[in-house]
């Protein structure tokens, strides 16, 4: 396990975080940049092929301004990427309320498959029992909140096709639900409730270039080192924010 990223390099994946001003206030972003582009799928952006991930932390006093503008998203994400050499149309992006000094991951090994997850979770002013905790929002025209939100990008060296893509994100989120289990994060709303999440996660899996893999569910041992990332560095990811 490891608790934070300044510069590294694994399994083609090079991670930095980027420390910058937005409008004068600072802030910072994680850029996962890879040797060549790999299929993504995000839900944010939904399935395309990139060669970069960001997950950009936008601090309380710039929620105002995104909140009220949204269109100043795309000129922001632009200025982030190119200080990383990387063009929009080649990466996907997401945001959270989260410093990345909060920012934990993973790494899982067996033979010639491994799985890389890379996480940040704030639990701490929305976390909440889906579909039990009433909606306290509704999107129109674009226009959300940066809150706290648990961000998960995943990668594996094996190949994926969007059937096992789009399947990887029940893996993810049972696991991300066992660390929030074991953490014993409560809803903000209904305390006497364990959380399955905040009302603003987001997911990010990055498919690899070896062997294709049609299954990533618990049976599997793809869908087991999935799992075993992302629970290992949510757990790590709340105990930073947690200041524990």
């Amino acid at each position: 396990m490891n608790n934070g990223v300044n510069k590294i390099e694994l399994h083609g994946v090079k991670a930095e975080v980027i420390a910058h001003q937005v409008w004068g206030v600072p802030a910072n972003a994680l850029v996962l940049k890879l040797l060549e582009a790999r299929n993504a799928l995000s839900s944010r952006d939904g399935y395309r092929k990139v060669s970069a991930i960001c997950n950009c932390y936008l601090p309380k006093a710039l929620w105002p301004k995104f909140h009220d503008e949204p269109d100043k998203w795309e000129p922001y994400l632009e200025s982030v990427l190119g200080e990383a050499g990387v063009r929009p149309d080649e990466a996907t992006a997401l945001s959270t309320g989260v410093n990345m000094d909060y920012l934990a991951w993973q790494e899982e090994t067996y033979e010639e498959l491994w799985a890389l997850a890379f996480v940040t979770a704030g639990v701490s002013s929305n976390a909440m029992r889906i579909g039990m905790d009433k909606a306290s929002t509704i999107e129109r025209n674009g226009a959300y909140d940066k809150v706290g939100t648990i961000n998960t990008i995943l990668f594996t060296g094996s190949q994926l096709d969007l059937t096992p893509m789009a399947a990887s994100f029940i893996t993810i989120t049972e696991a991300k639900n066992i660390a929030l289990q074991e953490m014993n994060v409560r809803s903000s709303y209904t305390p006497e409730w364990l959380a399955t999440g905040t009302g603003t996660d987001q997911i990010v899996v990055v498919s690899g270039k070896g062997d294709k893999c049609r299954y990533v569910g618990g049976h599997t041992k793809l869908g087991e080192m999935m799992a075993q990332t992302v629970t290992a560095a949510t757990i790590s990811a709340i105990k930073k924010f947690r200041g524990s």
